[in-house]
């Protein structure tokens, strides 16, 4: 009963620092996986390439391309098997045909038939053999489910609320999430701007049959592009240096491209694995350090069976069983742990599932690991204390080896080197998001809504605005084509005295300047009688006429549907998310021939308006003019909000971070207690010593304490320059950085001091407090 009164409450302990190790690692996993096999989870994935150029930013590379490009590239080399067209459209509210009562919002995708060439699809029935008949699609299991449940979907139409129809030829089964043509329905393109040079909104993926041959078919590729890009052979040598194919796996890695897929930074993946590699390994150097901790409080009842004859091999399998069942009890929690965060809103920091039904594999790797850790960790104090002579030990003669307390210091102090990695990155990605979130956009974000209303309703975009403004909470409201924050827009192509200059273009209603407060660098703003212009007209950003001096006020760039004038340049603002820079814009206006309406809209609400009511009401007014949109389908968020959801992944990878920190320190907080623990029962004779010549109960602590928080600081300077390097690295992948502030190092130091310097006290002050005349009658 002494004995587990002594010994389990550090059992305890170590069980729950091994339990969130062991969760928190699962948790991570989860991500690296998803990341490690994105676009590497079907057939064939080795042989398919992203077509990539920077022509339109020069430096920041897009899948943007206009489709003849693709067109031409199809016989541009013998180890092309195929070339598929692929053009994002987003989501769209659809239903059954004669069936208004029931719509669902599908995302979509436009493609080719090549499309089934490239990427492997398994029919669920039905088939591909139609696709390039007009008006075809094919819906994936799920949402032909969702739509028709058990009805077979082939041969039914689906209408969207302008009254468009799509026949459906087949359903395939539900691809992987993390692949980048997991859509939920595809279109079939047809000769959509097959001959279009100035349309640049289509991606294109490559099959190859020799993907080692990837380096000569971008060349060939090239060559057969080439006398589309520019006429100018030194220009066309530029050019070529800005154009690549990209293997579709280490494509989601690349940090100097926009795509329309998810994306990520390799670094912070190899980040990830690395941080839940180290977290099983603190927890294991936690388990040494409390299997040594033990042996004072174990070793006597070990050599009193080992007297009455029981074998050394046994004894050592006892502990080893024992450390064994630590391990299982641990992994169990663990498991535990991950399920209760799956039902929670931190399962969102993570891009796959983390329920354990989806993640089989990663327990079964997990729980083999928190087995080989209780061997590991059980082996070297089961040796050790059974290596005692019997004899010595039952007289109280035993002590730990001068190797033995150096290598639990070095375990310890590896813990708190981890703790301050963990720490200092937590906070400087913390102060990279907020200086992201709180940098002046060019534009102002307060008591702005933004909606998407969908085409339809954006359609009637002037009477739904005098409906707006009926609501005296409303002040003023716009449209655009698409979010005006937004990391891919509308990417035209345009060549002029045989140069090709590209940019991202926004339509936008005529009172957009107005509405966001843009300053005007030159010209004039877009006015109503814009809209009766044949060609419409543009108002361009400064970093336009920078990159393309030839352009001013007064001239003249091809539309879509005739040159345009440009009428104004407006000071340059962020019309991406701030991991990218700055790029050639183009605000536009229509005019009379208006090829696709707004689907976006810009509410700005009187200050301390009650928000719901607001949201309500402009559901309603959306509804008056779509009645096909449910309330819940139209999407009214803050625009600050929109904003700051665009470094989601950047808050995630920090809060992951700061769980992993506070998860190191937890563990090396239990590895201090272990090993203090373990030390003040040799120390029992020295301390009594120094109190029976009168040291104070306080000179004892500091004696205690000086050593740990001298380690601590031998940690701190071994990872600062550690910690900076991995800072330096991952704020590249940003055009925009913070810099790294002093203030979090020194935080770091204090926090861990803080926490080193109390944890040490509290546990010292039973042996510093203890009758010193006990204390030399039990040694």
């Amino acid at each position: 009963m002494q004995l587990f009164r002594k010994t389990g409450v550090s059992t305890l302990i170590n069980i729950l620092g091994m339990s969130v190790a062991f969760a928190a690692a699962m948790i991570l996993m989860v991500q690296v996986r998803w990341d490690t096999t994105f676009d590497a989870n079907f057939e064939g994935h080795k042989q398919v390439f992203r077509l990539e150029n920077n022509w339109m930013d020069q430096g920041l590379f897009s899948t943007h391309i206009g489709r003849p490009f693709i067109e031409r590239a199809r016989d541009a080399s013998p180890n092309i098997e195929a070339i598929c067209t692929w053009q994002p459209l987003g989501g769209d509210v659809l239903y059954k045909e004669g069936d208004r009562e029931n719509p669902i919002t599908i995302p979509m995708a436009s493609v080719d038939s090549s499309f089934f060439s490239v990427f492997p699809v398994e029919w669920v029935e039905g088939s591909a053999r139609e696709f390039d008949a007009a008006r075809t699609c094919v819906l994936n299991e799920a949402f032909a489910k969702m739509v028709f449940g058990e009805e077979s979907a082939v041969g039914k139409i689906l209408e969207n609320g302008s009254g468009e129809s799509r026949r459906i030829i087949g359903v395939f089964r539900n691809t992987p999430r993390n692949f980048s043509a997991h859509i939920g329905m595809l279109l079939a393109m047809g000769d959509t701007d097959r001959e279009n040079f100035n349309e640049w909104s289509y991606a294109a993926y490559l099959k190859l049959k020799d993907p080692s041959m990837a380096k000569e078919t971008e060349d060939a590729i090239y060559t057969a592009l080439g006398e589309y890009v520019s006429s100018d052979e030194e220009s066309r040598a530029e050019y070529r240096n800005g154009f690549r194919i990209s293997q579709i796996h280490q494509a989601h890695f690349e940090r100097d491209v926009r795509a329309n897929v998810s994306s990520a930074n390799k670094a912070i993946t190899v980040t990830l694995a690395a941080i839940a590699i180290l977290l099983i390994l603190i927890a294991i150097i936690n388990f040494i350090n409390f299997a040594f901790a033990e042996i004072p409080f174990r070793i006597k009842n070990i050599n009193t069976r080992k007297v009455l004859g029981e074998s050394r091999g046994s004894l050592i399998g006892r502990q080893l069983l024992h450390a064994g069942l630590i391990a299982l009890v641990a992994f169990a929690i663990a498991a535990l742990i991950m399920h209760v965060i799956a039902g929670t809103s931190w399962a969102s920091y993570v891009s796959d599932s983390i329920a354990l039904k989806d993640n089989i594999g990663i327990l079964v790797l997990m729980l083999g690991i928190a087995l080989l850790s209780a061997v590991i960790a059980g082996i070297a104090p089961a040796l050790y204390s059974t290596a005692q002579p019997a004899a010595l030990v039952l007289k109280g003669s035993y002590a730990m080896s001068v190797k033995g307390k150096m290598l639990r210091n070095v375990l310890v102090g590896l813990q708190f080197v981890l703790s301050f990695l963990f720490i200092l990155m937590a906070l400087y990605v913390h102060v990279q998001t907020k200086f992201m979130m709180g940098k002046d956009m060019g534009f102002p974000q307060e008591n702005i809504l933004q909606v998407w209303c969908g085409y339809y309703a954006g359609a009637a975009h002037e009477p739904l605005k005098d409906k707006l403004l009926q609501n005296p909470s409303i002040t003023d409201v716009t449209f655009t084509d698409s979010p005006l924050v937004s990391d891919q827009k509308m990417g035209w192509g345009r060549t002029v005295d045989g140069t090709q200059i590209f940019m991202e273009v926004l339509p936008v209603t005529e009172d957009f300047v107005r509405f966001f407060g843009l300053q005007m660098l030159d010209g004039r703003d877009f006015q109503p009688s814009d809209n009766q212009s044949e060609t419409g007209c543009m108002i361009v950003n400064k970093t336009f006429v920078q990159m393309y001096p030839q352009f001013h006020v007064g001239s003249l760039a091809r539309g879509h549907v005739g040159d345009t004038e440009i009428v104004g340049i407006v000071k340059d603002f962020n019309f991406k998310s701030l991991q990218h820079a700055m790029g050639p814009l183009a605000l536009f206006i229509w005019g009379k021939t208006q090829w696709r309406n707004f689907s976006m809209m810009y509410v700005k609400t009187a200050p301390e308006s009650n928000f719901k009511g607001i949201s309500d009401y402009i559901k309603e007014a959306v509804r008056t003019f779509d009645p096909t949109r449910e309330p819940d389908q139209v999407e009214v968020r803050h625009l600050d909000e929109w904003i700051e959801n665009m470094y989601q992944s950047e808050q995630s990878l920090g809060k992951l971070i700061t769980i992993a920190s506070v998860v190191a320190l937890l563990i090396a907080i239990i590895g201090i207690i272990g090993l203090v623990f373990f030390q003040t029962q040799f120390l029992k004779k020295e301390i009594a010593v120094r109190r029976v010549n009168g040291a104070t109960v306080g000179s004892i602590l500091q004696m205690i304490n000086r050593k740990y928080l001298f380690m601590s600081g031998i940690s701190f300077l071994i990872a600062s320059p550690l910690a900076y390097w991995i800072m330096a690295v991952w704020r590249n992948g940003f055009a925009y950085q913070a810099p790294v502030p002093a203030w979090i190092f020194l935080l770091a130091l204090v926090l861990v001091s803080a926490v080193v310097f109390l944890v040490v006290t509290l546990q010292s002050w039973h042996a510093a407090n203890a009758n010193p005349v006990d204390s030399l009658k039990n040694e």
